[in-house]
């Protein structure tokens, strides 16, 4: 890999400092090549959330890509829409190779509604969905014969004592980008349910949220949070901070709907921190959460609300079942390491 210029173009968010999982995965893609790539390796980076508000800056994508090796392309729908197709072209004449690592699980219903992109996809390096569902469904559906599956993954900043425990309160949390898509009427309800004097005396619950608040929900989410004493919002947590703060709770709690769920980072940020989650029947969610043994699968309905109430309770009354679930959560989070992911992709950067 001696002399080799890589070149990752996503959304890293550097301008607004966003920190939702898009900029997030980017941000963590940056750091698993500089860590493992070598000194003679040399990796370049550009922001395309700069080309929102300064699209002249597309000149410097262009100038860039054309310098380049290995092109890690992580874009959302509006750039792989309008830009990939030059980049494919781009990477015909210049001879560099496209690494498509997704973010989510959109791609599938994207290249159904533009089909035009199929066989030019057919023909990057790799593409490198999240789970194996999806890589089943690009190889199946679309004919892919360059995917592989390359799980979310975090470096370990923090190992936490597993499991801890606090009897005397369950403490759940939400950490996610805040909004309604997200499963958030779905938390608020259980909060109001447990603010019941009744359930408060033999289930106490309090909810930490964490996370950037969607402007659309903005004065919704500020206005239902003043409701209810057993609610809080925390801010955005610093990604090194994330394990050490999640492993204070006893369960991740996101009920989301979501449209291009793939594999949430915050279940992974979850399972470091050595907690169980409780998510809905949605996407692919039940391939990474284990029902009853890394957590719950709840199916979306009208008994939603109540079977998310059914299993905090049962975990606050029965600890010996909730520290199962935190050892498992944690040993899980072993296959979603940078070592894991290093190996995966490595060998397309040869």
């Amino acid at each position: 890999m001696n002399g080799r210029k890589i070149l990752i173009v996503g959304y890293f968010g550097f301008t607004t400092a966003k920190k939702d999982g898009q900029t997030v995965k980017t941000r963590l893609y940056r750091e698993l090549l500089k860590k493992h790539t070598g000194k003679d390796t040399r990796i370049d980076t550009f922001d395309t959330e700069i080309l929102h508000t300064k699209p002249w800056h597309i000149v410097s994508l262009l100038w860039k890509t054309l310098r380049a090796d290995k092109v890690v392309y992580m874009p959302a729908q509006n750039n792989l829409r309008y830009f990939f197709e030059t980049l494919y072209a781009l990477s015909l004449v210049f001879r560099f190779d496209i690494l498509y690592p997704l973010i989510g699980g959109w791609l599938p219903v994207f290249l159904e509604k533009h089909p035009r992109f199929v066989g030019k996809m057919q023909k990057i390096k790799g593409i490198f969905p999240e789970n194996d569902p999806l890589t089943r469904i690009l190889e199946e559906r679309f004919g892919m014969k360059n995917v592989h599956t390359l799980p979310n993954f975090r470096f370990v900043e923090y190992v936490p004592a597993v499991p801890s425990s606090n009897p005397e309160k369950f403490r759940l949390v939400f950490m996610s980008r805040i909004m309604k898509d997200k499963g958030l009427s779905v938390v608020l309800d259980l909060a109001a349910y447990f603010s019941k004097p009744e359930i408060s005396e033999i289930c106490p619950l309090s909810i930490d949220f964490y996370g950037e608040v969607a402007a659309q929900d903005k004065i919704y989410f500020e206005q239902e949070i003043e409701r209810y004493p057993n609610l809080s919002y925390r801010g955005v947590l610093d990604p090194k901070e994330i394990t050490r703060t999640l492993c204070k709770y006893d369960a991740l709690i996101l009920p989301t709907r979501y449209a291009g769920e793939g594999v949430p980072g915050a279940i992974i940020d979850a399972y470091m921190a050595g907690i169980p989650v409780l998510t809905s029947d949605w996407m692919y969610l039940k391939h990474i959460v284990l029902h009853g043994e890394t957590g719950y699968i709840v199916p979306i309905g009208e008994q939603e609300t109540a079977s998310y109430a059914g299993h905090i309770k049962h975990l606050f009354s029965h600890q010996d079942e909730l520290n199962r679930l935190k050892i498992n959560a944690y040993n899980y989070s072993k296959q979603h390491g940078e070592d894991a992911a290093w190996s995966i992709i490595k060998p397309f950067l040869a």
